[in-house]
């Protein structure tokens, strides 16, 4: 059977001991405390998860250990992301074999790619792999933004699967989702405050962070603006809002990214779902 790509797919932090090594453990503890919480699928080594500070070995031990506890209970999408062409194929490769679901990469990064190199280098994926492809498109941290028509095109000839559009603009989501049409494809909103609105810009679902801690909640808002009760959907998503609010997930010596991650470990590591709330260096939590 096929994996079905829809609703919420966590955006799974990765639990680390204090002298930064994989706490295994305390991820499977993770994974199935969304599994019970109803998510559709799990995002693994992500930018939540840390994914550019562990290396290739890592990488491969954490999504393995993901597919693992998750048991096909539900489908897990692996990112492959990295600098280069033949570095995101290395991690493909180990992704296969861990057991993945589906792959998802970045544009590369350091390099301010032209949306030509791109699509080359997305096509280089499909072409390496029975797996399904998704573009993950954040530009506020590689530096480059997968164009509207690169996308297009991707999806069209089948190199991509699908998309987690990570840049909180809905105006290109939808135009998106309305070129392609009919056409299967799985466009997600990498999104914490807009998953009801994603819903309505054509998203199959939603990737959000804050689903780590309230996976329940983030499942309610989804199901809601599917099901047409907006009212509903709208009042969890300003839950979550509050939510974060309370978390207090802002920068101080640290940066944004570091304190939003923090501020998630912390609060499972509260509730006993992982060991510790240590981020890896330099990361500053707060």
């Amino acid at each position: 059977m096929s994996p079905v790509f829809r609703g919420i797919f966590t955006p799974l932090v990765t639990p680390i001991t204090s002298d930064e090594c994989l706490d295994l453990s305390s991820l499977a503890q993770l994974v199935n405390f969304q599994v019970e919480n109803g998510v559709g699928g799990l995002w693994a080594m992500g930018t939540t998860g840390e994914f550019a500070s562990f290396d290739e070995i890592e990488r491969e031990h954490a999504i393995r250990c993901v597919v693992e506890s998750a048991h096909g209970r539900v489908p897990v999408i692996a990112n492959i992301s990295d600098a280069a062409t033949r570095l995101v194929l290395r991690h493909l490769r180990r992704a296969e074999e861990a057991g993945a679901a589906a792959v998802a990469a970045t544009p590369p990064y350091y390099y301010p790619h032209s949306q030509s190199e791109l699509l080359a280098h997305y096509r280089a994926i499909a072409a390496s792999s029975a797996l399904p492809v998704f573009i993950y498109n954040i530009p506020q941290t590689v530096r480059v933004s997968v164009g509207l028509q690169t996308a297009v095109t991707l999806a069209e000839e089948g190199s991509v699967a699908g998309i987690k559009d990570s840049q909180n603009d809905l105006e290109w989501f939808r135009e998106l989702t309305l070129r392609l049409g009919e056409r299967p494809f799985a466009a997600f909103a990498g999104t914490r405050h807009l998953i009801d609105a994603a819903v309505l810009a054509g998203a199959v679902g939603a990737i959000p962070s804050i689903a780590n801690i309230r996976p329940e909640l983030c499942v309610q808002i989804f199901n809601d603006a599917v099901g047409g009760d907006f009212v509903g959907a709208r009042a969890s998503q300003n839950q979550i809002i509050e939510i974060e609010s309370r978390l207090r997930v802002v920068a101080r010596d640290g940066s944004r990214n570091a304190a939003t991650i923090g501020a998630l470990k912390a609060e499972l590591c509260r509730r006993g779902v992982i060991a510790t709330a240590e981020v890896t260096q330099p990361l500053l939590p707060d």
